[in-house]
């Protein structure tokens, strides 16, 4: 799996992180573990769930393309996609803000 170039910059800086508004992006050690349990590749194959809310919402990456895009767990139809950032790095520049 090819991962996005922004997320790849990201763990370079930072492996991983938590914030106080419960947003919680994966280290490089929990993205392949979190990705099977929520069975992103039979769910949305095209993403890459790169975090969470800390509430039942995953935070989406597409493997190609743009923007950050917010799901629920239960449901990881891209239908449901919510865009909650442009751009990787706008989105953690604008705060992680969900």
């Amino acid at each position: 799996m090819q991962l996005p170039d922004a997320y790849v910059q990201m763990l370079n800086s930072a492996d991983g992180f938590s914030l106080q508004n419960g947003v919680i992006l994966y280290s490089s050690s929990e993205l392949v573990e979190r990705n099977k349990t929520l069975e992103v590749d039979k769910y949305a194959s095209a993403y890459l769930a790169i975090g969470d809310d800390s509430g039942g919402r995953s935070i989406m990456l597409p493997l190609a393309g743009k923007g950050v895009y917010l799901v629920d767990q239960g449901s990881m139809d891209s239908d449901e996609f919510k865009r909650i950032g442009m751009s990787l790095t706008d989105w953690i520049t604008d705060g992680c803000v969900i």
